[in-house]
């Protein structure tokens, strides 16, 4: 039986210093038409990469709900530092009144939240217990999983976040191609206990950069329902926007598409968890 977790990473939900990166990127490929969109999609700012509706659209479309992690980032910005810019530039807080509605919208329309733990929270427990605390204050109910944000874990992080109070985590997965961690398939307990790490084998970048990605697809399917595992699916919320990343909602749909048509049975983390323990 294949099961799919459908999952998406909040980075971020408003468009700006990509206006100057994007612009010029297109203009070292000669790409015209990008240049002009990106310089003149300013007025857009606050639609492009908020792309709730659009997600929500699909998910009821096929009758399934996804998790959603949401991120509060504190890291100081630092302008010549340019590693930092996608860290710390354009990042939203958990209170903003637009981001409590939608978090709350979701949750009462069945969808999962979890924390986007910041950059440097896999390394400290008071950043976990403090963001998970802005979330839980939201919903009303204890926040039960987590992903780091960049994929970011050391020896300690999966001790911090059971010490924080989370149950799941996420992480364990590549930011440069499709695959299982460390060949790591399926949900293992790192403390031999109810606290579980569900490995992430597929991301909305690498899925889009596979050559064959409807074969490594179902590559990726076999393996899951060999081991009776999860196939655990990122898709980043901002990235549905045509213009802003070409290809990528319909290949969201191809996913989901797939694996129906493969019998899927889908839910979120926590409901997996929960049949599981």
């Amino acid at each position: 039986m294949l099961r799919v977790a459908l999952t998406h990473d909040v980075d971020r939900i408003k468009k700006t210093y990509q206006y100057f990166t994007h612009t010029v990127k297109a203009a070292k490929r000669k790409y015209w038409a990008g240049v002009k969109y990106h310089a003149a999609s300013f007025s857009e700012r606050n639609r492009v990469y908020w792309n709730f509706d659009d997600i929500i659209e699909i998910e009821n479309k096929f009758n399934v709900k996804s998790t959603f992690y949401f991120l509060h980032e504190t890291l100081p910005f630092r302008l010549f530092d340019s590693f930092n810019w996608p860290l710390s530039l354009g990042r939203y807080c958990l209170s903003e009144e637009k981001v409590v509605e939608i978090i709350r919208s979701l949750h009462k329309g069945g969808w999962e939240i979890g924390l986007h733990g910041s950059f440097n929270s896999y390394k400290s427990l008071d950043l976990l217990k403090k963001e998970k605390a802005l979330l839980e204050k939201i919903l009303g109910h204890p926040v039960n999983g987590i992903r780091q944000h960049w994929l970011n874990l050391n020896d300690e992080t999966w001790q911090l976040q059971k010490q924080a109070g989370f149950i799941y985590d996420t992480s364990w997965g590549y930011n440069e191609h499709l695959g299982f961690r460390d060949n790591k398939v399926r949900p293992f307990a790192p403390f031999n206990d109810s606290f579980m790490v569900y490995p992430m084998p597929i991301m909305d970048a690498t899925y889009m950069k596979a050559k064959n990605r409807l074969d490594e697809l179902k590559k990726l399917i076999e393996l899951v329902v060999s081991n009776n595992s999860i196939l655990v699916v990122n898709w980043h919320s901002n990235n549905y926007h045509e213009k802003e990343f070409p290809g990528y909602k319909d290949a969201y749909i191809e996913v989901i598409d797939y694996c129906i048509s493969q019998g899927a049975e889908f839910d979120t983390l926590i409901n997996f968890h929960s049949k599981q323990n």
